[in-house]
């Protein structure tokens, strides 16, 4: 089987996220800043990801975190909403919930390291 190639997965990004070709998506393309993609949507791209490319990307005992090296309060995606009680979470925990710039690249890499694995 051939190794996937970043403008195979790009067009796959392309299809999901119906972004126009004149758009251009590279390994820098932010998922939510450069294609508007974030919580519920961000977390149904990935298990089309994994569907698509028949990978699992989330471990059963540590889910995304160990696939993407996730701080404990750091996630791919905003949540959906707003929040009410923003101040909840930092208050009770002393921490608050960082959303890193999460790129195509990375999710490209991920589903190539994945790939390897199952082989």
């Amino acid at each position: 089987m051939d190794e996937l190639k970043f403008d195979e997965f790009a067009d796959f990004i392309r299809e999901y996220r119906q972004v126009p070709d004149r758009k251009r998506i590279s390994p820098e393309t932010q998922f939510e800043r450069d294609l508007g993609l974030t919580g519920d949507d961000g977390s149904d791209l990935l298990e089309a990801t994994e569907k698509r490319f028949r990978v699992t990307l989330a471990s059963e005992e540590k889910g995304l975190r160990e696939t993407f090296n996730l701080g404990p309060n750091e996630y791919l995606f905003h949540s959906e909403g707003w929040d009410i009680f923003p101040f909840r979470f930092t208050s009770l925990f002393g921490v608050e919930p960082t959303v890193r710039e999460f790129t195509v690249g990375e999710l490209f890499e991920a589903v190539r390291k994945a790939k390897a694995v199952t082989k």
